[in-house]
C-alpha cells in the first residue's frame, strides 16, 4: 500500500511539475539538459556534504553564511552540489528550504545525490520534494533512459554548458548511491558504486561529445586510493567498492579520449586533495570538493571547490576556497 501511495504522489507531482515551472529545467527521460551561460570561460562552484540538520540551529546558519559569503565573493556561472545536501528527520523541509535559498542568487545549479539523503526518508519522497517546490534555477533530470532504481540511482543526467546556442562544456552527474547492494560483506569497502548501466551510459553520450566535460559524483573512484602524498589527506579514502569501469571509459582512445577533464567528488569530509593519477597532463584530475557544511563531522576549515573552464584553451584548473580566507 506505501509503494502504491508513493507511486501516486510521484504521479501528481510529475503532472502539477509541467504547471507550476519551467518544465525544460526540471524533466523525466532525457539524458541532457541545456544551462545558457553569459560568457564563454567558465567559473564552476563544487558545495559537497552540507549535512544541513535543522535548518535554523547554529551550525546549519553558519552554512548557509559561508555559501552566501562565496557566492558573492566568487561570483559562479554554475554550481554543483556534491551530495550529502542533508541528513534529518525533517529533510523534507530541509531541502525544500535549501532549494528555496540557492533560487534566491539567479544562478544556475545542480546536484547529485549522495549516501546520507536517504537516511530518514526514502529516495522516492526526496524526489518528490525535489518536484514539489517551484524553482527557476535548478536544472535536475530523473533519467529514466538509465532505468533509475536503486541500482543505478536517481541522477543521472548531463549538463550542457552552452554561450551564444555553441555548447562549450558538458558536465556528467552521476548518482553513486548508498550501502553497496551485491550481498557482498567486506570490511571497511561497504559503499556502492557506479553500475554498468551507468558507465555504459557515459560510454554512449562521451564518445560523440564534440566538447570536453567534467564528471561529478558523491563517493570517489577508486583510483582515488592512488594517492600516495599527506597533503589534503586527513582521513582514508572511502572509495567506491568495485571499480566498474569508469576511469578506463574516460581515458580510452575510442570512448572518453581524455575528453572529461576531471572527476569531482565529496563524502571523504577531512579529504580536499586533487591529483592525477601517473602524472599526465592528459589525465582526467581526480578530486575532491572541500566539505561546506558545519554540521559535517570534522573540525576543519569549510569552503568550496572553483572549477575555471577556458574555452579558448580548452584548459581547467581548479583551486580551494576556504572560509577563513573569507573572514568567517
Amino acid at each position: 500500500m506505501k509503494k502504491v501511495l508513493i507511486a501516486l504522489i510521484l504521479i501528481v507531482s510529475s503532472i502539477s511539475l509541467v504547471s507550476c515551472r519551467n518544465k525544460d529545467l526540471i524533466t523525466n527521460n532525457t539524458d541532457s539538459l541545456t544551462i545558457n551561460v553569459s560568457q564563454e570561460n567558465i567559473k564552476i562552484m563544487q558545495l559537497t556534504d552540507l549535512h544541513l540538520t535543522y535548518g535554523f540551529d547554529h551550525q546549519d546558519r553558519k552554512t548557509y553564511k559561508l555559501i552566501d559569503k562565496l557566492i558573492i565573493t566568487e561570483k559562479p556561472d554554475v554550481i554543483i552540489v556534491t551530495g550529502d545536501l542533508f541528513m534529518s528527520i525533517h529533510g523534507r523541509r530541509v531541502f525544500k528550504q535549501f532549494i528555496k535559498f540557492m533560487d534566491g542568487y539567479d544562478i544556475p545549479w545542480s546536484l547529485v545525490f549522495g549516501n546520507h539523503e536517504a537516511e530518514f526518508m526514502d529516495m522516492e519522497l526526496v524526489l518528490d520534494t525535489l518536484l514539489s517546490v517551484k524553482t527557476k534555477n535548478l536544472y535536475f533530470a530523473i533519467n529514466d533512459k538509465v532505468k533509475n532504481n536503486s541500482k543505478n540511482g536517481f541522477s543521472n543526467f548531463r549538463l550542457e554548458l552552452k554561450y551564444n546556442d555553441n555548447s562549450i562544456l558538458n558536465l556528467y552527474l552521476l548518482d553513486t548511491k548508498l550501502n553497496r547492494t551485491d550481498g557482498i560483506v567486506e570490511k571497511n569497502n561497504n559503499y556502492d558504486y557506479l553500475s554498468n548501466d551507468q558507465v555504459n551510459w557515459y560510454k554512449r553520450l562521451v564518445k560523440d561529445d564534440t566538447v570536453n566535460s567534467l564528471a561529478f559524483m558523491h563517493i570517489p573512484l577508486r583510483q582515488y586510493l592512488e594517492y600516495d602524498k599527506k597533503e589534503g589527506m586527513d582521513e582514508p579514502v572511502h572509495a567506491q567498492a568495485v571499480d566498474t569501469g569508469f576511469y578506463d571509459a574516460m581515458t580510452n582512445p575510442e570512448e572518453g579520449n581524455y575528453k572529461t577533464l576531471g572527476v569531482f567528488s565529496g563524502h571523504d569530509h577531512l579529504n580536499n586533495f586533487s591529483f592525477r593519477l601517473n602524472n599526465d597532463s592528459r589525465e582526467p584530475l581526480l578530486a575532491y570538493g572541500l566539505t561546506s557544511g558545519y554540521n559535517a563531522y570534522g573540525k576543519g576549515s569549510k569552503g568550496a571547490r572553483i572549477i575555471n573552464y577556458n574555452n579558448t584553451t580548452k584548459l581547467m584548473d581548479s583551486y580551494l576556497v576556504f572560509d577563513k580566507e573569507l573572514g568567517l
